[in-house]
């Protein structure tokens, strides 16, 4: 998952947690794409929901206090909630380009697995002793604040409109990099073939096309693969790594003591 995507969900939580914790949740049927969430509420509350809901943020009556239990570590609702409602908000936007209503249930579901998923690689990662220093820290906020195309400070602003301040993006952030490095300490450097690039170039063209033919416009010239190669490398090494870590997080959920109580 590309850093740029992290303004749209929970900036830095959702790049960690959202591909770090689809491979949990493939043992449920969920859709990947409008991920998973609590009870509606009966009656009143569901009308309630429903208002909120419409107004752009959904209803986290009823979230628990303590919303899961990874190897004895609580994820509480606090933590759960900021993530919850952005993603929540992403998918509406979805959902108003296709239609398709929102799964307020499916969409819980999904967000609490991400958190345990990120919970259980971050604690592999530090019984491995994997330590990201300060430096590497503000290095990730720099790429991060570049490739949203903002200046550092203006991307902390982003990040405390979505109810991140400063010190808890750095927190995220150091459990992103901790992730990345626990990635690297089991499966080693990702390599990437010529073969595996000129798929990610040809569906780099099918997808500006599609785009296009949706647009009712002419699509634009794709730049030729060479101009390209660096970006399809980084793309297909991001992919290879989004996959090793949905197979880790599932590895390290069936071997960890995890409740969910929602």
């Amino acid at each position: 998952m590309q850093k740029s995507k992290w303004l749209l969900g929970l900036a830095l939580s959702v790049s960690v947690v959202s591909f770090a914790a689809c491979g949990s949740a493939e043992d449920k049927p969920a859709d990947e794409q409008t991920s998973a969430a609590a009870e509606q509420k009966q009656g009143q509350d569901q009308a309630q929901g429903q208002d909120k809901s419409q107004e752009g943020k959904p209803n986290t009556d009823g979230i628990p206090k303590v919303v899961a239990e990874v190897n004895g570590k609580k994820i509480t609702k606090d933590d759960f909630v900021p993530l919850y409602e952005t993603q929540y908000q992403q998918m509406q936007m979805q959902s108003q380009q296709s239609g398709q209503q929102v799964d307020d249930k499916q969409l819980k579901t999904q967000t609490a697995e991400n958190l345990v998923s990120t919970e259980l690689l971050s604690q592999e990662a530090d019984k491995r002793g994997i330590k990201v220093s300060e430096k590497d820290v503000d290095k990730g906020l720099e790429e991060s604040a570049k490739s949203s195309q903002m200046s550092k400070k203006d991307f902390l602003a982003a990040m405390k409109k979505q109810g991140m301040g400063e010190k808890k993006v750095h927190s995220e952030l150091k459990t992103q990099l901790s992730i990345e490095d626990l990635i690297k300490d089991e499966y080693g450097e990702f390599k990437v073939s010529g073969e595996e690039i000129g798929q990610a170039y040809q569906q780099a063209k099918t997808q500006q096309e599609q785009m296009a033919q949706q647009g009712g416009q002419q699509a634009q010239e794709v730049p030729p693969l060479e101009e390209m190669r660096p970006q399809l490398e980084k793309q297909v090494k991001s992919q290879k790594s989004t996959e090793a870590t949905q197979k880790f997080a599932k590895k390290l959920r069936k071997q960890g003591d995890v409740t969910i109580n929602l």
